[in-house]
């Protein structure tokens, strides 16, 4: 999938800048874009020792660091891969604004829904007495083990997915565990605004695009982690929907 996306990038665009925050990872070369920094990932490894400047990277095209970087198997590099797939993407003038989550609140009511990670609405959901399960790596309490999810997924109709999935090899596994699934919503600052994505089993892509560089690198800087306390205007959420499928 990622070399399919990788086919419709702007191939001369050079990185201009890199920058490495405690939860982000921002990159300039067509456009700004942000990555999530993936840390104490099962799959990835740390960066060696102190062995983390990217600096060098400021001057090369940033499809070739995109190839090579979201190869490795060291967060660092996989994060700052992925931010610079994001920056050399083709322009979307066609999107809606707004939170991919709230557009299936309706049907969370009845739909047997899973969330491949922990989001905040849906422990609130599921809370509410929702059909909701959450799956993890990481479970919290009343969360599922990714290891122990087939059974509940195999039920799923609506499913939400985050681009963590892209990165750590479990995408196509999720495809796979959800047959049932109405709606897949791939959602997230990692997500790529790529079209590719509906070919791969996705009916909804919601994305967090930088509208307003300074203020985000202010935010980001500054030890800023959820997207929902980033400084008005500094980020847009915006949404696509396979031909035909709006929610």
């Amino acid at each position: 999938m990622l070399k399919r996306i990788l086919d419709t990038v702007d191939n001369l665009a050079v990185i201009t800048d890199v920058n490495i925050y405690l939860n982000w990872v921002v990159v300039k070369s067509l456009d700004y874009a942000m990555s999530t920094l993936f840390l104490d990932m099962p799959g990835l490894e740390k960066p060696c020792g102190m062995n983390t400047f990217m600096g060098d990277i400021i001057g090369k095209k940033a499809i070739e660091i995109a190839e090579e970087f979201l190869l490795s198997k060291e967060s660092l590099k996989v994060s700052v891969g992925m931010a610079c797939l994001k920056s050399i993407l083709p322009h979307i003038q066609v999107f809606d604004e707004g939170n991919a989550i709230d557009r299936h609140r309706e049907e969370a009511h009845t739909r047997p829904t899973c969330f491949i990670g922990h989001f905040n609405e849906a422990e609130k959901w599921r809370s509410e007495g929702d059909p909701v399960n959450i799956i993890e790596l990481f479970p919290r309490p009343g969360d599922i083990h990714w290891n122990d999810s087939h059974e509940i997924l195999a039920k799923a109709e609506l499913v939400f997915l985050t681009g963590l999935t892209l990165v750590n090899n479990t995408f196509d596994e999720v495809i796979r565990r959800t047959p049932k699934a109405k709606h897949r919503i791939i959602m997230g600052p990692t997500v790529p605004m790529s079209t590719v994505l509906f070919d791969f089993g996705v009916d909804h892509i919601g994305v967090t695009l930088i509208k307003d560089p300074v203020a985000t690198i202010v935010y980001c800087s500054r030890g800023g982690g959820s997207i929902a306390h980033a400084p008005k205007g500094a980020l847009q959420k915006v949404n696509m929907f396979r031909e035909g499928g709006v929610f």
